[in-house]
């Protein structure tokens, strides 16, 4: 027993010297670094959505160069990151991606004990998992989208509807692309199960928000809507995602393709759900969070650190004989297997194949499901 602890102890100090050790490599330019722009660009006296400063602001900002003719994030980015923003790039980058990293683990482990899996495998996905290094190298939100996504799901689970609003409306504020399918799902939900608090709240936060950054920074929603979000919807079929599949499978057709994909994964969701009754809400919570991953528009590999949770409730789902397979089916997916379609991309110049992953993620529930009785 010692002497497998220590062997643990000292394989999770080598992949955290790893790991720090390549986002030290990037730290001054990764994703962190284009969040915390806005921020800096405001406490500089200067708009981050005037395109005639903003291409070139970067050089005295010291933050990452930008692909956008202004700041690639609403407003309300820019503003919470204001209390970053006087820090060093490494030292801001190092306390957001570590103390979110800390609150995605936390509800990792609390979904395991909702669902009875072990928590030493949901700590393992959480911290471990390739998606779970893409995402503390690139400085990305995905820690911080699943812990409230996770807040939001447990919060539901015990009837407190109006926190579990306020996170759900937090993180599609965070990443709106990402929650489309997710938040239609659960407001059919929510409407049919007459729990108007929870969608009352979240309209009442979505609404606060808009209006607060648009007090504060007037007339930021034209130019970040035509220089940024027309801009990255034509590279859908560029993305790792359901879309960036059907491009390559059906070429122009790619929208049919792509909604007769999210239908049937959908209807493969509901199936698995009805077929293990007793974690039905686990399993559509899961099941759904992956698919709007996977339906996502815009999105990259490390936003699929989300369909995590779908591992962790495929493992507590499954009954007792058919758990190990489960668990050893899981932490193949997210670290082997996630990293060989993440590789893919650099011989075919084309990152496409990693949109492969929460449809696996989806398919694992239902193998799971299958085996749950």
């Amino acid at each position: 027993m010692r002497r497998g602890r220590v062997a643990a102890f000292i394989a999770a100090a080598l992949y955290a010297a790893v790991v720090l050790v390549a986002w030290s490599s990037i730290q001054d330019v990764n994703d962190y670094a284009g969040l915390v722009a806005g921020a800096r660009a405001i406490l500089a006296g200067e708009s981050p959505y005037d395109a005639t400063t903003w291409p070139t602001a970067w050089q005295h900002l010291g933050t990452q160069r930008p692909d956008t003719a202004v700041y690639g994030y609403p407003a309300w980015i820019a503003l919470v990151f204001l209390p970053l923003a006087p820090l060093p790039i490494w030292l801001g980058s190092l306390v957001f991606t570590a103390g979110t990293l800390a609150l995605a683990t936390l509800a990792a482990r609390s979904l395991a004990r909702a669902v009875d899996a072990p928590p030493i495998a949901a700590t393992l996905l959480a911290t471990a998992s390739w998606p779970a290094f893409l995402v503390f190298l690139q400085g990305q939100w995905a820690y911080l989208l699943l812990a409230l996504s996770i807040a939001t799901y447990r919060d539901l689970a015990q009837r407190r509807d109006r926190r579990a609003g306020a996170w759900w409306a937090i993180a599609v504020l965070v990443k709106p692309q990402l929650f489309v399918v997710g938040s239609a799902a659960l407001a059919a939900y929510l409407v049919r199960a007459r729990r108007w608090s929870a969608i009352a709240t979240a309209t009442l936060v979505s609404i606060v928000a808009v209006v607060v950054s648009a007090l504060l920074l007037p007339g930021w929603w034209t130019p970040w809507l035509g220089a940024v979000v027309a801009r990255r919807l034509v590279r859908s079929t560029q993305q790792p995602t359901l879309a960036g599949l059907a491009g390559d499978i059906a070429g122009d057709a790619w929208p049919l393709a792509w909604g007769i994909a999210i239908a049937a994964l959908a209807l493969l969701i509901v199936w698995s759900a009805r077929r293990a009754p007793e974690h039905r809400g686990a399993i559509a919570f899961a099941g759904f969070l992956s698919l709007s991953i996977a339906s996502a528009l815009y999105s990259w590999s490390y936003d699929q650190y989300l369909c995590i949770a779908a591992g962790i409730v495929a493992i507590g789902v499954a009954a007792p004989p058919a758990r190990r397979s489960v668990l050893i089916a899981t932490l193949v997916l997210f670290i082997p297997v996630a990293l060989a379609l993440w590789l893919s991309a650099f011989p075919r110049y084309h990152d496409t194949g990693s949109g492969l992953l929460p449809p696996l993620a989806i398919a694992l529930v239902a193998f799971a499901a299958a085996r749950s009785r």
